[in-house]
């Protein structure tokens, strides 16, 4: 043992030509296949078992970290990586500068193994899936708590017609759910267990709509639309102030985040169009812009290890590669006149949840369409005075905004 790292085997490829394949091999049947060109330089690889040196592992990650190093090695084309993987463990985890944890890309589970190409060196976890347990659902006043196993409800905040109206839901890694009101115009915070409830922002515009939440636990901050513009906020609210502007012919109406790449996605209702920036402000750049000038896409989710995005457009919820590639439609929408009002992804399983005001549903499916169930209801409400269509209409709350955790 040196310094905390085992080490297993070193490959010197100073002892042959930096442009031939190699393979080194590491512990517990580990392996890194490096093909002919990846290495423009002599560098000297090795892949061990680290015992120091790396972030708190996550409660699903398993006991053996790897190490690939020199940290930081990077190639002109990607090696393959092959780490030994418990029963259960299907993702395949890589410690980040900032002293985070970030899945890897394109992990397969291939025999007892994960298999990855990636193209940078760091420490390395094999993990559990960490599949969604729960579906935190803007449900018109109230916020509510789904139970995706046996489709049990908890009411976490419950409001009063016309006194409030959820429009976006999150939740942070630590549990916490944030939700947005269109009547009061606020950004409040709970804590996991419901306690601890706080105003974090007020839109000091009664007109400006807010929707469209998303936070970001590594980075300490959150992105939500308002007014058509996008705010930027730290977690507790403070430093609230206009990330993107408002122009004349642009309106946004959704974000959605790339917290590894630190990577703003946006929805533009004016400008109909898909669009991306760094945190930073650099590098913006329009995704899609639709030819439907009626199109008002919304309600926006990425899964950026599958490279895709998806939105609702019109009556439908479409998808397309997050480079702005082909769209697909992923459901067409139906006769109810649907509105997608809110879509979450679960990048484990290659599904989607969103919520939609024309069915007042909940509704799961697979990337591609496919596996359509609705997972919940919103409970039928005939309010008393002249509200929409009166008593007889027999109204649903109008769900807006998912998020999983």
């Amino acid at each position: 043992m040196r310094n905390g790292v085992v080490v297993a085997v070193v490959f010197l490829s100073a002892c042959s030509s930096p442009l031939d394949a190699r393979t080194v091999s590491g512990p517990s049947g580990s392996r890194l296949d490096v093909p002919a060109g990846a290495l423009k330089t002599p560098a000297e690889l090795a892949l061990t078992t680290a015992t120091t040196g790396f972030p708190t592992l996550p409660s699903a990650a398993g006991a053996t970290v790897f190490a690939l190093t020199p940290h930081g090695q990077t190639f002109e084309v990607p090696v393959t990586v092959t780490f030994p993987a418990a029963a259960g463990q299907t993702r395949l985890l890589t410690a980040q500068p900032g002293g985070q944890w970030a899945p890897v890309a394109g992990a397969r589970r291939v025999g007892d193994s994960l298999v990855a190409e990636v193209s940078h060196f760091s420490f390395f976890v094999t993990a559990a899936s960490t599949r969604p347990t729960r579906a935190i659902v803007g449900d018109g006043w109230a916020v509510r708590e789904l139970d995706l196993a046996d489709g049990g409800v908890r009411t976490l905040v419950e409001g009063m017609p016309e006194q409030s109206f959820i429009t976006a839901v999150a939740v942070d890694e630590q549990g916490r759910v944030y939700w947005l009101d269109n009547v009061t115009d606020a950004l409040t915070r709970m804590e996991a267990d419901g306690s601890g409830r706080q105003v974090l922002y007020t839109s000091p515009d009664a007109f400006s709509n807010p929707e469209g939440l998303a936070v970001d636990s590594a980075h300490g901050v959150m992105f939500w639309a308002e007014g058509g513009k996008v705010m930027r906020a730290q977690l507790d609210g403070t430093g609230a102030a206009p990330f993107i502007a408002a122009a004349s012919n642009a309106y946004a109406t959704s974000v959605a985040l790339d917290r590894l790449g630190s990577f703003l996605y946006w929805t533009d209702n004016g400008t109909d169009t898909i669009n991306r920036v760094a945190y930073d402000g650099s590098s913006r750049v329009v995704l899609r812009s639709s030819p439907n000038i009626f199109a008002n896409p919304r309600a926006l989710a990425v899964d950026v290890a599958a490279g895709v995005m998806f939105w609702g457009e019109g009556f439908g919820l479409m998808s397309a590669p997050l480079d702005g590639g082909v769209v697909t439609s992923v459901s067409a929408g139906t006769v109810d006149f649907t509105t997608v009002t809110g879509i979450a992804v679960d990048p484990d399983a290659l599904q989607l949840y969103w919520t939609d005001n024309g069915t007042d549903a909940l509704t799961r499916a697979n990337y591609d369409g496919t596996g359509q169930v609705r997972v919940y209801s919103s409970p039928v409400w005939s309010p008393a005075g002249p509200l929409d269509a009166g008593p007889a209409a027999g109204n649903a709350t109008n769900p807006q905004g998912v998020a999983l955790k």
